[in-house]
């Protein structure tokens, strides 16, 4: 399995504002990961209110064991950017690997269009 992660700036169409300040930007981190030739996609953000930044989730993603699971993700890493970013690959990958969407996965009920 392969594990990569970059950041990705993304543009507004203007300002984005909320009581701590507004923003002309967003730095996505986008997570894949590759098993079997099958690729798994996923992206969170970090939040300095929460003591992250690009540099730190790209570090946490880095430090993961190639053959991470989603049962080990949650005790190797804390709730936070980094976790969500590669948590959601590994459902991507585990869907695209069965052929079924996460929600039947989970055996949930189908979203809501």
């Amino acid at each position: 399995m392969i594990i990569q992660a970059q950041m990705r700036r993304y543009a507004f169409d203007g300002h984005f504002t909320i009581a701590r300040g507004s923003r002309t930007h967003v730095e996505v981190i986008e997570v894949a990961i590759t098993r079997g030739g099958i690729t798994g996609i996923g992206e969170c953000v970090p939040y300095a209110r929460y003591g992250e930044s690009v540099e730190s989730v790209l570090a946490q993603i880095g430090a993961l064991p190639e053959d991470v699971t989603l049962d080990a993700l949650q005790t190797l890493l804390p709730a936070g950017a980094a976790r969500n970013g590669v948590d959601c690959a590994l459902w991507d990958l585990a869907a695209k690997t069965a052929g079924r969407p996460v929600h039947q996965l989970l055996s949930l009920p189908a979203p809501h269009p």
